[in-house]
C-alpha cells in the first residue's frame, strides 16, 4: 500500500525526537496540530460517504483506490494524529501494521495522557479501517 500524504511528513523517529524535545502539554499539543496543518487534505472526491470513518467525533475519511491510502478530517488535532499514524505505516507489510499498539505509540510521544477518550475512539476507528483497507 502506498501513502501519498506520508512523504509531505516526518518519519516515525523524527516524531519521536519532535515529541520528546517537547518538554510540557503545551508544546506537545501544539506540535500536534502544526502536525495536522501540515498534513496533506486528501483529493475531494474521496470524500465520500463510505469511506467516512464512523465513530469519530469530527467528520473523518479514510479512502483506498490502486493500492493508495488517503485520510483526512475536517479537525486539525485528528489530522495530526492521523499524521502519527501515516508515519507508523508508511513503509510497513500488513502483517507488521496489525501488530503496532497504536495507544502504546501514542504514550511513546507523551500524547496518550492529553488526548480525550472520545478523540481516542476515533482515531482507533480510524485505525482499524486503514487495518482493513491495508489487507485489501
Amino acid at each position: 500500500m502506498i501513502y501519498p500524504q506520508a512523504a509531505a511528513l516526518p518519519d516515525w523517529q523524527q516524531l519521536e525526537t519532535l515529541f520528546s524535545s517537547a518538554k510540557s502539554y503545551e508544546e506537545r499539543y501544539r506540535q500536534l496540530l502544526l502536525l495536522g496543518k501540515k498534513f496533506p487534505a486528501m483529493p475531494e472526491n474521496y470524500r465520500l460517504e463510505q469511506s467516512e470513518v464512523s465513530g469519530c467525533e469530527s467528520r473523518s475519511w479514510v479512502y483506498s483506490e490502486n493500492n493508495q491510502l488517503w485520510c483526512d478530517s475536517e479537525a486539525r488535532i485528528i489530522k495530526g494524529l492521523m499524521g502519527i499514524i501515516l508515519s507508523l505505516v508508511n513503509y510497513s507489510n500488513h502483517q507488521s501494521i496489525k501488530s503496532i499498539d497504536l495507544i502504546s505509540k501514542l504514550e511513546q510521544l507523551g500524547l496518550r495522557h492529553y488526548i480525550s477518550d472520545s478523540r481516542i475512539n476515533g482515531i482507533q476507528a480510524i485505525w482499524r479501517q486503514i487495518i482493513v483497507l491495508q489487507a485489501t
